[in-house]
């Protein structure tokens, strides 16, 4: 049998600023992608209001990040998250009769569809060994969708919090999202799934994804990293504004401790505590980086 050829990841950005995290994501996912479409509202925000234009714009352009030019840049006025990351797909892997064009000239090096896209948000980081072993498991089987553990970080990179949350990362290249960006199985389905002694590949079918395991790997959430400005204006803006506790950035954000518990913003629970990591015990892609003030202990 003739062996499958290396599987072609394109990355997936839905942004709005955050360009210190943005340049630490690239980074890290860079060397393994064969190409990245970053779509943004520019100067809205995700609730449609009107905002100070984005610097991010600015960066990609200016190709210090992107020196293979592997980076497509998509200004839009979408403000819906996951119909902002289905466009993009449709610009990353077209339809067949948009590409199959006549070679226009020597250089023209025609159109590679990618077979899977890297779902993957502005403060989202991958050590290299981990992004490695994750697109060979999910070259190994090729499933449809693919969730990936993560490990979420609070104010700083310094304090990691308990447990893993998974996101839906690795999916295949004709899968497009439902909300922000994954979907939700019915929920016959999913009672079907949670049934004990349910095989793991009836459960996968069950609920459309695959969770893959933390020993394989994991990915590092900045979510809510950095100075008070910044988690200030996500609250405002991203997908989950209308579930946030109202009080919540006085309340807890500003008098959290590490021996806080449940001090997620719109769901406690999933935050239940918090341990504080050395900076250099964290990954090189995260402590080798040069932050600005807030984001890291040195």
């Amino acid at each position: 049998m003739r062996p499958r050829p290396p599987l072609r990841v394109h990355a997936i950005y839905a942004v709005l600023d955050e360009v210190p995290l943005f340049r630490a994501s690239v980074a890290s996912i860079y060397p393994f992608v064969s190409g990245i479409t970053v779509i943004t509202a520019h100067d809205r925000d995700w609730m449609g209001a009107p905002r100070a234009a984005s610097s991010l714009v600015a960066t990609i352009l200016a190709r210090d990040v992107d020196p293979e030019r592997k980076i497509d840049l998509i200004v839009t006025s979408e403000i819906n998250e996951a119909r902002a990351r289905n466009r993009a797909m449709d610009y990353a892997a077209p339809r067949a009769r948009s590409v199959r064009v006549v070679r226009q000239h020597d250089h023209d090096p025609g159109f590679a569809p990618p077979d899977y896209f890297l779902i993957v948000d502005a403060d989202e980081i991958y050590e290299a060994a981990d992004l490695q072993r994750l697109i060979a498991y999910v070259a190994r089987d090729r499933r449809r969708v693919y969730r990936v553990p993560c490990v979420r970080y609070f104010k700083r990179w310094n304090y990691r919090i308990a447990g893993y949350e998974w996101a839906f990362a690795f999916v295949r290249a004709d899968w497009r999202i439902r909300h922000i960006r994954g979907r939700r199985a019915s929920f016959g389905r999913r009672a079907l799934a949670r049934l004990p002694g349910v095989p793991v590949t009836l459960r996968s079918a069950l609920r459309g994804f695959v969770d893959i395991p933390p020993e394989v790997g994991v990915f590092h959430h900045g979510s809510y990293v950095g100075p008070r400005s910044r988690i200030e204006a996500k609250l405002g803006s991203f997908g989950h504004t209308h579930e946030v506790d109202p009080g919540w950035l006085t309340r807890v954000y500003d008098q959290w401790s590490v021996e806080t518990t449940d001090f997620n913003p719109a769901f406690p629970g999933l935050f239940p505590s918090a341990e504080r990591i050395t900076t250099d015990a964290l990954p090189v892609e995260i402590a080798g980086r040069a932050w600005p003030a807030e984001y890291l202990e040195r």
